[in-house]
């Protein structure tokens, strides 16, 4: 037998095979929701997280790539409408950022990826696919599509300061996060429990989680926040399992210990 094109049959058979690309591309892949997808043909779209707590909204369809950048823009605003009540229900990913973007397609005009270059999505990635298969056996060859790098003149990109997303990252890992001055706490009543400290010594950010044996991580660029982040909601989670310890089982803080965001 030899390897062939074959077709998609349906939506949940282009789901399962793209679940099986992302697999290997997502490290930690979660699919949290799926977005039903209006119109006749056979298309898919999905939020999904990966092992670093980013969303990410996948849109796929077999044939024509450029009806998927205005699926993004339905299935953004869908994002916007259940945000709150997926984030109660999912606490570990970062939903105060909007969703990065994975489109699949049999391909793509230049018009539609220069468009995609254009969306302030990140990450954001394209890939042509075609679905092959020998007998029964079907699977997707998903290559990735570079984008277009657009610069838009006349337009100053404001950069975020690197401090201001290194906190903004430490806070949204948990609700019962408090920071005051430069701390990240876990609070029970007056006795808190540092789990982070955020500080700036002229350029560079330093990240230092614990409690315990406390780590120290320099933050250069996103890779690096990354690796921080990810230390610190190791020492958030580390924090919660120690004061569930020696209670009727329960591993979270009440109502009554958790302290809103503030700056003083």
């Amino acid at each position: 037998m030899r390897i062939e094109r074959k077709a998609i049959e349906s939506a949940d058979e282009l789901a399962n095979l793209v679940g099986e690309v992302l697999e290997d591309e997502i490290e930690g892949l979660q699919v949290i929701s799926k977005i039903v997808p209006s119109g006749d043909e056979i298309e898919i779209g999905m939020l999904v997280g990966d092992a670093n707590g980013r969303l990410m909204i996948v849109g796929a369809r077999e044939h024509d790539g450029d009806a998927l950048v205005l699926s993004y823009g339905k299935h953004l605003t869908w994002f916007h409408g259940v945000r709150e009540t997926l984030s109660q229900e999912n606490p570990n990913f970062d939903w105060k950022h909007d969703p990065g973007l994975i489109l699949m397609a049999d391909g793509f005009s230049s018009h539609a990826l220069y468009l995609i270059g254009m969306l302030g999505a990140s990450p954001k990635a394209c890939y042509s696919i075609k679905c092959l298969g020998m007998g029964s056996e079907k699977g997707l060859f998903a290559e990735p599509v570079k984008l277009p790098a657009v610069s838009l003149p006349g337009v100053e990109v404001r950069e975020v300061d690197l401090l201001t997303k290194t906190v903004d990252r430490v806070v949204a890992l948990a609700s019962d996060l408090s920071v005051s001055a430069s701390f990240g706490y876990v609070s029970e009543s007056l006795d808190w429990v540092p789990v982070a400290n955020v500080r700036k010594r002229g350029k560079t950010v330093w990240v230092d989680s614990g409690p315990g044996k406390w780590s120290t991580l320099r933050v250069e660029d996103d890779a690096s926040l990354e690796r921080a982040i990810e230390k610190v909601r190791a020492s958030y989670k580390e924090v919660i399992k120690t004061r569930g310890e020696g209670t009727s089982g329960e591993t979270e803080l009440s109502e009554a210990e958790r302290k809103t965001l503030k700056w003083e």
